[in-house]
């Protein structure tokens, strides 16, 4: 028998551009697939959205806020609507899409287990942040924020460095859940030269581009006959409109269309926390990626055939420049990618521990 699943978040991930909306996609198609899916959107969903989702092969039973009692909005419209559904059917585990949603996690009914799906840990990010000048915009600790994780009966980690700490404090109760890719691998243009990124309007991208053309664009830019750089997504809209050095392409619905217009990745971002989603989608799809340390942050280091970690401007160029002009090393560090990718981020890698879990809840639960 399936595990019965709801899950919670104010992510509208139906509309692509961002890492965290591509990772909550990844995981309502696993858990749609293998778990009886429901999903509570905190926000209305409109008959076209609704259509989207059946579009992108959502299989879950979906609800929003509209459906609330009359009158109400806001939090207490949000309040209203979970207790509804939880007193309407029993499950066994609900998955809250980060903290952002975790005032609802003391209206669950006792019996279900609380699941928490980080995405990053907010602590660090704004240490990261400090740390490049950035000003932070939480306030929590490592501490409070280890408080709130500890209410959760299980705790999912999207990188190994976070999962370590997590663990060392909540034991089996931390899993490590990455984000995953599946893709084919794209055939290599040997005669074309484009740098790329693809990333949302995050400001840590927008930070990372900065740090790019202003300190890596100036060794490279004269150095490669042909070189040209192509920004797909929010970021290429918003990152400094006068500036015209780069290919602006926007948002780009189809991701083979996307990853297909770049013959090398990069990631320049320069702060963060959690898992880089771009950095594995470029590994995913068979792309060489340079990335700054950050950039890379959470990825196994056996990656050294798949990808370039380096934060020296210099040292950014120069992996870019040599493999843009040596194509049998760009083939060859393609392939390594696409390899490294599916060995640690295939679906059945990233959430096993995820399913399995769910499953035994299920059992036991059933079984008491």
């Amino acid at each position: 028998m399936k595990p019965r699943v709801l899950m919670v978040t104010r992510i509208p991930f139906w509309r692509m551009g961002a890492g965290e909306r591509t990772r909550v996609l990844a995981m309502v198609w696993l858990l749609g697939a293998h778990c009886q899916l429901s999903l509570l959107y905190l926000g209305s969903l409109s008959a076209q959205e609704r259509q989207l989702l059946a579009r992108l092969r959502v299989q879950a039973e979906l609800h929003d806020v509209d459906a609330a009692a009359p009158g109400l909005q806001g939090e207490a419209a949000e309040r209203a609507r979970f207790q509804q559904i939880c007193a309407s059917q029993r499950f066994d585990a609900c998955i809250f899409q980060r903290l952002s949603v975790h005032g609802l996690r003391d209206l669950l009914p006792q019996g279900v287990a609380a699941v928490l799906d980080t995405h990053d840990l907010e602590s660090q990010a704004a240490a990261s942040r400090r740390a490049q000048g950035v000003a932070a915009h939480t306030r929590l600790s490592w501490e409070q924020e280890l408080a709130l994780f500890s209410r959760y009966q299980r705790v999912l980690l999207i990188q190994s460095e976070d999962h370590a700490r997590v663990q060392a404090a909540l034991g089996e109760r931390a899993l490590l859940a990455p984000h995953p890719v599946q893709f084919a691998a794209l055939p290599m243009q040997a005669k074309r030269r484009h740098l790329g990124l693809i990333g949302s309007d995050w400001s840590a991208n927008l930070h990372g581009m900065d740090w790019f053309a202003d300190q890596v664009w100036l060794h490279l830019g004269t150095r490669v006959a042909g070189i040209e750089l192509h920004l797909f997504g929010w970021l290429s809209e918003r990152w400094r409109p006068e500036f015209t050095g780069f290919h602006r392409h926007g948002f780009v619905a189809d991701f083979k269309q996307a990853w297909g217009g770049i013959d090398v990745a990069i990631n320049p971002v320069r702060w963060g926390a959690g898992l880089k989603i771009k950095s594995v989608e470029a590994l995913g799809h068979g792309l060489p990626l340079v990335s700054t340390l950050e950039g890379a942050r959470g990825l196994p280091e056996d990656g050294g055939q798949a990808l370039v970690r380096c934060d020296d401007p210099l040292m950014f160029a120069e992996a870019c420049a040599r493999l843009l002009e040596d194509s049998g090393a760009r083939a060859a560090m393609g392939m390594a990618a696409h390899a490294y990718a599916r060995q640690h981020f295939s679906p059945q890698v990233c959430f096993e521990p995820l399913l399995r879990w769910l499953q035994q809840r299920a059992q036991q639960g059933r079984a008491a």
